[in-house]
């Protein structure tokens, strides 16, 4: 009787169809023709973006924009002190106020790393770190508010890389006994806002020219390297994304003036690389980022006239789905041009592009409730459980985001209450897995999820 008592409750639940909402907003940078192509998200509602000259012409455009209530109001900073010939290779903002910036000087060709405590409004070099006659700054990754690291080309056949645990504030340089020594006098790495990926956890990556990828999996406390090299060299400019310790991947430039670019993935920590191919869809190159707490889900987006728009993959890239959305995203009934990519969860996100008709500096909003997949999401012991795609054709990603350290048991039922699956997760920091129901029947099912001191119930669609 209980469990029959327990499927009438559960065939009660609501259950919410996919959707997509976009919205655009004025970032305010001060020029015509900027294009958004840096999103740094800090949190739900703190994003920093970073703008360029997209006209063609012309110089440097130093501008950037923050927001503290989630895209309301945009408030524009400079990059004060950097110079005419300096631009902003890589932008990290960490809170509201504070945060921090590679720059690039195309003329001494030489890099260097700024700080701002102010939003935007001045900068300073960071004393000591990556600003050294013989340093040479690549990037700056933060996991969250406290914790981040920066790195920089080899001294003494030796990565240049200082972890924080305090916001910045004080930086502490890793000991070259934690870091693999450089293949060769000529290693370096390169900076760029994608040169290098963080994972929540304390995962980073970077690559270097020698196409080999750089790991951590401790905030940066140490670092490896991968067991194979996804490339024997990086000759122009590489890229880095990754949804986990495992998946990652990587893309090496190897036509500058065609700007082709070689892409490779690896499953297994980096233990065999296989050549990066999609199988259906629209692939976006320009830029990509993985939408935190999904088990493989990724954003990509493209403003080049051969292929512009925004798209997304859950699958870690081998299918590719487009964003539709007649009034901003296709309003002249084709793709616009999308250029930096940032979303928090899959339920919120930003999107780059250029300024509208010459009057607002602009930049793109996903607000999703149900989320980018048909996201069924719950709340367990203080944790985020994300069921996705649902319905879908049975291959299911289950996700738990959050501080608890209690396992978590997934069971799934039929309607007459059979248990068919049973699985368990460990929900400290952010589990996730996929599971494959496609062998079941068309038709609607039960997951329970329970915790030592919580449960829920959700209905799971199988087309």
């Amino acid at each position: 009787m209980k469990r029959n008592l327990l499927l009438i409750t559960l065939l009660c639940l609501s259950f919410g169809l996919k959707a997509q909402y976009w919205s655009q907003q004025n970032t305010n940078m001060v020029g015509t023709t900027i294009g958004v192509d840096q999103v740094s998200i800090v949190d739900s509602v703190t994003v920093w973006v970073d703008g360029f000259n997209g006209s063609g012409v012309g110089g440097y455009i130093h501008a950037l924009s923050r927001t503290h209530d989630g895209g309301t109001t945009w408030v524009p900073g400079t990059y004060s002190g950097f110079g005419a010939t300096v631009h902003s290779a890589v932008l990290c903002g960490v809170t509201n106020s504070k945060g921090f910036c590679v720059g690039y000087d195309t003329v001494a060709q030489s890099a260097s790393y700024w700080k701002t405590v102010d939003g935007g409004a001045t900068w300073t070099t960071v004393t000591g770190v990556l600003n050294s006659s013989s340093s040479f700054a690549d990037g700056v990754k933060f996991w969250n508010s406290h914790q981040g690291f920066c790195y920089g080309d080899p001294v003494s056949s030796y990565f240049e890389i200082y972890t924080t645990s305090d916001s910045g504030a004080t930086w502490t340089a890793v000991p070259t006994t934690n870091i693999p020594v450089a293949s060769s006098t000529t290693e370096y790495g390169y900076n760029g806002f994608d040169c290098a990926a963080i994972v929540p956890g304390g995962i980073g990556f970077f690559l270097s020219n020698m196409g080999r990828v750089f790991k951590t999996t401790d905030y940066g406390a140490t670092w490896s390297l991968t067991a194979t090299a996804p490339y024997t060299t990086v000759p122009n400019s590489g890229k880095i994304y990754a949804s986990s310790a495992n998946y990652i991947i990587t893309s090496s430039l190897t036509d500058v003036t065609n700007d082709v670019w070689s892409w490779k993935y690896t499953t297994d920590g980096g233990s065999t690389w296989a050549t990066f191919t999609p199988a259906s869809g629209n692939f976006y190159t320009y830029q990509m980022c993985y939408v935190p707490g999904t088990a493989n889900l990724f954003v990509a987006a493209s403003p080049y006239s051969s292929l512009m728009g925004v798209g997304y993959s859950n699958d870690g890239g081998m299918n590719w789905t487009d964003f539709t959305d007649a009034t901003y995203l296709q309003p002249a009934g084709s793709n616009i041009q999308c250029l930096g990519v940032g979303f928090f969860n899959q339920k919120l996100g930003w999107v780059g592009n250029y300024d509208q008709a010459t009057t607002i500096n602009s930049i793109l909003k996903y607000s999703n409730p149900g989320g980018i997949v048909g996201l069924q999401s719950y709340s367990l012991n203080g944790n985020d459980l994300n069921i996705y795609p649902n319905p879908g054709n049975g291959k299911v990603q289950i996700a738990v985001n959050g501080p608890s350290n209690q396992d978590v048991t997934i069971r799934v039922y039929d309607l007459t209450g059979n248990l068919i699956f049973e699985r368990i997760l460990n929900a400290n920091g952010v589990s996730s897995t996929s599971y494959d129901f496609s062998n079941l029947s068309k038709g609607m099912y039960i997951v329970n999820a329970s915790s030592a001191n919580d449960q829920i119930n959700s209905k799971l669609v199988i087309n």
